[in-house]
């Protein structure tokens, strides 16, 4: 669902400027997401395939002006991950970063009386100011670095008036956004009901953490990045 969300989105968007260039006659317009607009717009492409490292790109829509393009990654609008690429992602970034804040929640629960097969709550750690930078825009190798993120409805509408379009979404400088704002890791779970598991490791090495799923039967925890915690998170420093 979320892949199907996430498509629908970006393909709002490609459309809404793709059809008003056709409807110029393919001449420069501007762009008006939020309070961010962008001049000379000719074209939007989504961005497919694999980035050269293997992950999905962390760019997801490119913006093209008459003299430079402008790199998208696409956000929800309910507490949007800041960073595409997942554990994977931020393990090629950062080598072992994940894998300390991992460590770090699994030592809080423990020291906060948990105990095997427990219901645990999400844990959050943040980012240091000199790692937001990287992890936010992303390198050339995983497909960035983005320029903008959009953050906006997964369905796009737009308006426009004489040679200004405007759509439902927030662009937002990214490298202004990572100065700006504090960043957590968020570690969470796939389901529900999955339980507090303290002996198993992942393929990597690290706690689990997450145990199986009684219901679905998965397992493990995911990890994303996100730009605020709840005030009664559990927050950890790694």
């Amino acid at each position: 669902m979320a892949g199907t969300l996430s498509e629908r989105q970006e393909t709002g968007l490609v459309d809404a400027i793709n059809f008003f260039s056709e409807s110029k006659g393919g001449k420069p317009f501007t762009l008006q997401a939020g309070s961010t607009r962008l001049s000379n717009v000719l074209s939007a492409n989504k961005v497919t395939g694999r980035s050269a490292s293997g992950d999905e790109p962390y760019t997801d829509v490119e913006i093209r002006t008459t003299n430079k393009i402008y790199k998208l990654s696409m956000k929800g609008p309910s507490a949007p991950s800041m960073a595409g690429g997942g554990l994977n992602g931020l393990e090629k970034i950062v080598p072992g970063f994940s894998g300390r804040f991992i460590q770090a929640a699994y030592d809080k629960y423990l020291q906060l009386g948990f105990t095997q097969g427990q219901q645990v709550p999400d844990i959050y750690g943040q980012i240091s100011s000199e790692l937001k930078q990287t992890i936010v825009l992303g390198t050339q190798p995983m497909g960035g670095p983005i320029t903008h993120m959009y953050i906006g409805p997964m369905d796009v509408h737009s308006t426009s008036s004489g040679n200004v379009l405007t759509v439902n979404g927030r662009l937002h400088d990214a490298k202004k956004y990572a100065k700006d704002h504090d960043l957590y890791l968020r570690l969470r779970k796939r389901r529900k009901d999955q339980p507090f598991e303290t002996k198993e490791k992942d393929n990597k090495g690290y706690p689990l953490i997450l145990g199986k799923s009684p219901s679905a039967g998965d397992k493990g925890r995911r990890i994303v990045i996100v730009a605020r915690p709840p005030s009664n998170a559990i927050v950890v420093s790694f």
